[in-house]
């Protein structure tokens, strides 16, 4: 027997789909401390919202996907790890 998939209800604050670079925040959760003890009720980090600006303005290249610059993902509440792969990788020269 098969179930349908389950989708999750939007996050809270969408860069909430991308893993956390700074606390190491797993997707789907609220970014912490330095300790990784206390969560943030009312932010994620700056590189968070940073890297998602920057997912979010590559098109998804999964096939069954498609989603286009600014949209979210399909199939999945989630984005697509190939998305997050084709994105720009972020730059660490100052001009």
């Amino acid at each position: 027997m098969t179930h349908p998939i389950r989708r999750r209800g939007p996050y809270r604050f969408a860069a909430m789909a991308v893993r956390c670079t700074w606390c190491k925040a797993p997707v789907g959760e609220l970014c912490r401390n330095q300790r990784g003890t206390v969560a943030r009720r009312a932010y994620v980090h700056d590189d968070r919202i940073t890297d998602w600006d920057r997912v979010m303005s590559t098109r998804c290249p999964e096939r069954i996907c498609q989603a286009a610059v600014g949209h979210l993902c399909t199939i999945t509440p989630d984005i697509h790890q190939a998305r997050v792969l084709a994105a720009p990788a972020p730059t660490t020269t100052t001009p």
